[in-house]
């Protein structure tokens, strides 16, 4: 680490302070500078400007500007019930006795020795100046750098190394509920139908439509992990939808609440998400006063604070959610974006525009309205929207997707908006047709209760399920798969979509006609693009279901028989397995690596969850009342329901409404989990995933928990 004092030439001495968080840095990883400095501003966001300045190996310089950040110690948190025109609300208010800390990021992408310099300056015209250097490595586990347009394939992505990414994404609703300063030690999971809103929706009897307790909250470890493990692999935020605020007015902006989404976004990337931020969500932003020039300059403002803070994190930029703008408006703010973003990140906004200049991305939002015939057709629902959100040639994520049934009529029986008894198997049948046709979807994850809202989308272990079995196949694929025909000898019962690069294929079917009997006997046609092996893959259960050899040119093959979908794998890199453990889906017996066999488990793809006793399709791991009688359990016989206890391994470390809270709420034995591989530290022989075992790490006298501190080569 650096530390030193910079002073002025040319005025009075300003003193500051300068740290850095490693000497030695692996690719893309962030490198960050700290800069003290104990004199008071009005507005400390404003008041001082930070500007620094890389130069890399090669000798090329990219600036980049500091932020203000606030303190080392956490702050005083008030709460208090406030007067709103929506009636009276919560309001959680964060009080610093001193905020005497700025920084700055930056992400490397460049193996070799950075150097840098800084000039630190305020509204007087008092400056600091200083600099310092670093060397970029390529690290023992090198990360993939981020998302990038695909340079051949206009509608997939790929990593800056290369490595191919298909993205399946999700957002939530976000605040700080305990008060503790964290979004983080307070999440919802799965949970039953509410029982404090009988009114929503009436229910008709049996197991998956009991009013109960959840066992929510629990924390970001189990969130990201279970979701992450399970291929989700994409998180969406933006302030002020269904999340908290990052400014008060564009003239006062918010200091703890910047440390959340610090704290947020280093969480979801973690356990592998890519991050897709959004500015300003549904905060309306003048947007129709492109002439206003003192407003453009505020919110060109607050674009660049996002982009220095939070640049080095992103994938993805977007300026609005579902809100129009004067094209005007995007003729400022899109260039301006584009000149200050040293990582070039692709830029979208919502409502889509995909015909303008400079936004890169379409990402429509799109809920499928509920009814019963909607099983049949989503793949055709998707196909049709995919085939018309690709006309301006730009690749598509959908920002927002899930289920909907209109918020002013009576909800079906037993619909419960964000879920019904079909909704998983028509979320499985969109995502394979979305991929087939080279889209994504965000999903919109409301999951506290079945009846948590009119639309979004309640995301469970079998819908994990689900999108593991998807995200297990696509990866066998490669990053230059597109579109090509195929023929089914059934196509007034079978439709058939088909990818193919130079060495490898995939075909999706769905059986349109009906979902009750299987379909038998038909055949498929397509080119084989290199000699290969063929597996038949089921998308609900990831098993494999019969091989054949794939010779070159134009074939003909006849499928397995199947009832709802069905897939087909033409690769010469093996079969599926989609746990990593050495043996094919088909000669495993346990494709989870749970412990429990497939035959006996009742999540068979989902590592966290195997018993499901009152068949609710909540894994009783996260399920309150594993018997289904409406009450809250107390299996440990403490007198205290499971729900509400939350220290239930008797660690020591509750699971939630803390911190730090217990990242394996379940397991006495583990607590944390430093580098988010799904192994607590207790037991990680590596807990920073720096490539360097704790006991190499101990022996040099670096870190073992912090990836950014390990011996050198």
């Amino acid at each position: 680490m650096a530390a030193l004092f910079a002073y002025s030439e040319e005025a009075s001495p300003i003193e500051v302070t300068h740290t850095q968080n490693t000497r030695t840095i692996p690719l893309y990883e962030v490198f960050e500078i700290t800069f003290k400095h104990n004199q008071r501003y009005a507005n400390p966001f404003f008041d001082v400007a930070i500007d620094v300045t890389f130069q890399s190996p090669s000798g090329k310089k990219i600036t980049v500007g500091g932020f203000h950040y606030g303190s080392a110690k956490r702050p005083d948190v008030r709460v208090q019930m406030v007067e709103t025109p929506k009636g009276r609300r919560r309001e959680v208010k964060y009080i610093f006795k001193e905020q005497n800390l700025w920084k700055a990021r930056f992400a490397p992408s460049e193996l070799g020795l950075w150097q840098y310099t800084f000039v630190f300056s305020n509204l007087r015209g008092e400056k600091a100046t200083g600099k310092g250097s670093f060397t970029c490595v390529k690290g023992r586990r090198p990360a993939h750098g981020f998302v990038r347009p695909h340079p051949t394939n206009p509608f997939r992505w790929v990593f800056d190394d290369g490595t191919p990414y298909f993205p399946i994404g999700l957002q939530d609703c976000w605040g700080d509920g305990s008060a503790n300063g964290s979004v983080l030690d307070g999440r919802p999971m799965e949970g039953p139908f509410r029982p404090d809103r009988r009114d929503l929706v009436e229910l008709p009897e049996g197991p998956l439509y009991v009013r109960g307790p959840s066992m929510d909250p629990q924390n970001a470890d189990v969130y990201f992990r279970r979701y992450g493990q399970c291929g989700f692999n994409l998180f969406r935020y933006s302030q002020h939808n269904c999340s908290f605020d990052l400014y008060q007015d564009l003239d006062h902006y918010l200091v703890q609440e910047a440390v959340m989404v610090d704290e947020m976004l280093q969480y979801a990337r973690k356990y592998n998400f890519r991050i897709f931020y959004g500015f300003f969500g549904f905060l309306k932003v003048y947007n129709h006063e492109p002439d206003n020039a003192e407003a453009m300059a505020k919110l060109k403002r607050f674009v660049k604070y996002s982009v220095d803070r939070w640049g080095a994190y992103v994938d993805f930029w977007q300026f609005l959610n579902e809100q129009k703008a004067d094209d005007r408006w995007y003729e400022i703010m899109i260039p301006y974006l584009k000149s200050i973003d040293p990582y070039h990140h692709p830029v979208t906004t919502s409502w889509e525009r995909p015909e303008l200049a400079g936004i890169d991305v379409s990402a429509p939002h799109w809920y499928q309205r509920y009814d019963p015939k909607n099983e049949l057709v989503s793949d055709e629902d998707t196909a049709s929207r995919a085939i018309e959100w690709k006309k301006h040639g730009k690749p598509v994520i959908v920002g927002e997707h899930g289920n909907h049934t209109p918020s002013k009529e009576p909800r079906p029986v037993g619909v419960g908006g964000v879920w019904d008894a079909g909704s998983a198997q028509r979320m499985r049948i969109r995502n394979w047709t979305a991929f087939f046709h080279e889209i994504a979807f965000i999903f919109w994850n409301t999951s506290y209760a079945r009846d948590g809202h009119y639309m979004n989308m309640w995301l469970g272990p079998q819908e994990r399920e689900y999108v593991r079995a998807m995200q297990d196949f696509v990866y066998r694929l490669d990053g230059e798969v597109k579109m090509v025909p195929v023929e089914v000898s059934l196509p007034d019962q079978v439709r058939a979509y088909g990818l193919a690069s130079k060495e490898r294929a995939g075909v999706y079917f769905h059986h349109f006609n009906n979902h009750s009997n299987p379909v038998e006997g038909f055949t498929l046609t397509l080119d084989v693009p290199a000699a290969s092996r063929g597996y038949w893959y089921s998308p609900e259960t990831a098993a494999i279901l019969g091989t054949f050899e794939a010779p070159t040119g134009r074939q003909t093959f006849k499928t397995p028989p199947f009832v709802v979908d069905l897939a087909l794998l033409i690769t010469p890199d093996g079969p599926p397995d989609i746990d990593n453990d050495g043996l094919p889906n088909h000669l495993d017996p346990d494709d989870d690596n749970d412990q429990v066999p497939d035959t006996q488990d009742a999540f068979p793809l989902e590592p966290e969850e195997w018993e499901d006793a009152d068949g609710d399709l909540i894994g009783d791991n996260m399920d309150a009342d594993i018997n289904g009688d409406g009450v809250g359990d107390d299996r440990n016989g403490n007198g205290t329901p499971d729900h509400k206890e939350l220290d239930f391994d008797r660690d020591g470390v509750p699971r939630a409404h803390t911190i730090p809270w217990d990242a394996f709420p379940l397991d006495p034995k583990e607590w944390r989990d430093t580098d988010g591989d799904e192994i607590g530290d207790n037991a990680d022989q590596d807990d920073d995933n720096d490539g360097w075992s704790d006991a190499e790490e101990k022996e040099a006298k670096t870190d073992p928990k912090d990836k950014l501190n390990f011996p050198h080569e």
